[in-house]
């Protein structure tokens, strides 16, 4: 470059003329990037955030009451069993419809079935002795002779049954079976303490219970030894019932073989109850024959008779009742709209296994604050899900102690709404005067809460400022101003979202 030009200047000069020319060049970048951010800065006001103002005095008969509730039937029923046992069938399926008395589900039951059968049996035997006019003595006499050492024998099968499948077959899973802490060898899935306990338990029950067998005779109490065997075998059949259970819950294979044997097992005791039972209704028939004879030889055939019909009677109907608790039953007609067993699963006593609903007729169930209640009554129409009416059907006279509310029922034929469904229910009420400076209604979107109350905003030159306010009671979708503001003032509708000293326009 040829600095000859500059050579006839001083080296000040020169300094003062770069300066000058640096400052031109800056003004000139200056002023062409404030041309390039008039767009934005223009983009930036047009993205301010729009806002509608209200007064309370506007506000006055546009207030709403909302809250939510659940949908339900008028007509609903829960089966729920009333013993525990596999389920054996499930002859119905989700949504079908069904009548009233049609069979839900079953629950094995060989042993009631065996019983009702002995049972039915008992009372037309004592059906035809009632018509005979001559029993002998002697007769009856032998029968319950031959009963009771039918009895005899029933106790020690029952017996040898037991020990048999404790000590054979149970004690395979048990470490230690025979000593006070046994230790259940596999995974017990919570019944582990039960199953260690009841081991325990067979170590003084299984030697006392063959002492009685030994010294048992037709001449003993034998109807209370045929007792003592149902309860031995009863409570073997909840311990073979409770591995099964185990065996079941196994994510593997290994215990396939294990679980057929067990229902063998079950099987067995099942048909050992069966025939206790048996014996213990064919006994108590010998002895009320041998009975009415003897009254028949005293001259009150007539009334020994009698006794032993309803007798049997009530034997049979007792085992009815029992037979059927193992059929569950839809008390109405409806449809199903909860089914939680499966053939082949294990149910617990007392378990809901299916709901039947009656859907042709629903109500809607919520619950309200006592100044929420103020503004319901029984036949107000009110709004649900904004496209559906309904209407107040019944409100609770007092609280409800656990909710601390007010329980209402609303009424809705709208095929729209669903069972179970979660709807929301508002209403157009009038709120009270807002003319007063101490009684004022705003929508509750109106008011910034804060820890200790809260504020609104109010718009000037185009900017949100805060306004404190003293917070009163809150009624569904309103909030009672206290202090801070007066009815005429205007502030925005709607402050979720927006900020004090924020940039807004006006929605007219």
């Amino acid at each position: 470059m040829n600095f000859t030009i500059f050579e006839k200047y001083t080296k000040k000069q020169r300094y003062i003329a770069i300066i000058i020319v640096l400052i031109i060049f800056a003004t000139l970048f200056l002023i062409k990037k404030s041309n390039q951010a008039t767009p934005l800065d223009e983009s930036l006001s047009a993205q301010a955030s729009q806002v509608t103002l209200i007064t309370a005095q506007e506000f006055v008969g546009n207030e709403r009451l909302s809250i939510i509730g659940s949908v339900r039937a008028v007509s609903e029923a829960t089966i729920t069993t009333e013993r525990g046992g596999r389920i054996t069938s499930v002859p119905v399926s989700l949504g079908q419809t069904v009548s009233a008395g049609q069979i839900i589900a079953t629950i094995e039951n060989a042993s009631e079935r065996a019983s009702l059968l002995q049972a039915e049996g008992v009372y037309e035997a004592a059906v035809a002795a009632a018509a005979q006019t001559n029993f002998g003595v002697s007769e009856a006499e032998t029968r319950v002779q031959s009963v009771k050492q039918t009895a005899v024998t029933t106790v020690r099968s029952a017996y040898n049954t037991v020990n048999g499948v404790v000590v054979s077959n149970v004690d395979k899973f048990f470490s230690n079976p025979n000593t006070t802490l046994p230790g259940l060898r596999i995974s017990g899935r919570g019944y582990t303490a039960d199953l260690n306990r009841e081991r325990v338990a067979y170590q003084d029950l299984l030697p006392a219970w063959q002492t009685r067998v030994d010294t048992i005779t037709a001449d003993g109490d034998v109807a209370a030894e045929l007792d003592f065997a149902k309860e031995n075998v009863e409570r073997t059949i909840v311990v073979i019932d409770t591995f099964l259970y185990i065996f079941d819950q196994q994510r593997d294979e290994i215990y396939v073989d294990d679980e057929v044997n067990f229902t063998n097992l079950r099987a067995s005791l099942i048909n050992t109850l069966s025939g206790i039972n048996a014996v213990k209704n064919e006994l108590l028939s010998a002895i009320d024959a041998q009975d009415r004879a003897a009254a028949t030889v005293t001259g009150g055939s007539a009334s020994a008779a009698d006794a032993q019909v309803k007798q049997a009677q009530g034997a049979l109907l007792s085992a009815q009742a029992n037979y059927a608790k193992t059929i569950l039953r839809s008390p109405i007609a409806g449809t199903i709209n909860s089914l939680t067993v499966r053939t082949g699963e294990y149910t617990s006593a007392f378990s809901p296994i299916a709901m039947v609903i009656n859907d042709k007729a629903l109500e809607i169930l919520t619950a309200v604050s006592e100044t929420e209640r103020k503004l319901l009554a029984v036949g107000d129409e009110v709004t649900i899900n904004t496209d559906s009416t309904g209407m107040v059907s019944a409100i609770a006279p007092a609280i409800n102690s656990e909710t601390g509310k007010f329980e209402v029922r609303i009424t809705s034929n709208d095929s729209r709404i669903t069972a179970g469904e979660t709807v929301r229910i508002t209403k157009t009420v009038t709120a009270p005067a807002a003319t007063s400076s101490d009684k004022i209604i705003v929508p509750l979107s109106a008011v910034k809460f804060s820890s200790t109350d809260g504020s609104v905003f109010m718009v000037t030159d185009e900017m949100l400022v805060a306004k404190p306010v003293t917070i009163g009671a809150v009624r569904g979708e309103t909030v009672e101003i206290l202090s801070g503001i007066s009815a005429t003032d205007s502030i925005v509708r709607d402050v979720r979202g927006l900020n004090e000293g924020e940039s807004v326009t006006v929605q007219q």
